[in-house]
């Protein structure tokens, strides 16, 4: 039988517990069955910045800008698998690949799955080119993920 006392320090533990480790865990928000939410027109930087077979996070945005040797896209940064926030995730140059740190799903560059268990690809954006070199990503307009602007010289 517990006592006040100890029962109130049993629930502070567990509860610091709880915490804790709600904090070390990658941002999902397995609710939402990995579906990308449309936001609206973001700047994703300039294109100087953003050299072939590169894919970098849009900042205050859940997306991706890339370039390939086909031009410029965009996808969102929400895993397909639980819609962990694949920004927080591994991001590397040398496989081109992106791997969700919430449960492993590998994706190419491209958004295509790679290894599950996501089973399917990100979900791709309009993206404009400035002839200042300024990239803007339409969150709101889904392209198909084979959709690339060009980029001039």
């Amino acid at each position: 039988m517990f006592n006040d006392l100890s029962r109130r320090h049993f629930l502070q533990v567990l509860a610091a517990g709880a915490a804790t480790s709600a904090g070390a865990l990658p941002a999902c928000s397995s609710g939402d069955n990995g579906q990308s939410e449309g936001f609206g027109d973001v700047t994703a930087g300039n294109i100087s910045a953003l050299a072939v077979d590169q894919v970098k996070a849009v900042p205050g945005a859940p997306a991706f800008v890339g370039r390939d040797s086909n031009g410029l896209y965009a996808m969102t940064t929400t895993c397909t698998h639980q819609g962990c926030d694949l920004a927080a995730g591994t991001i590397s140059t040398s496989n081109h690949t992106i791997t969700c740190g919430c449960h492993s799903s590998v994706f190419t560059f491209s958004g295509d799955v790679q290894t599950g268990p996501a089973t399917r690809p990100l979900t791709h954006f309009k993206v404009d080119l400035a002839t200042d070199g300024t990239i803007t990503v339409h969150g709101g307009t889904t392209v198909d993920s084979t959709m690339r602007t060009p980029v001039a010289g």
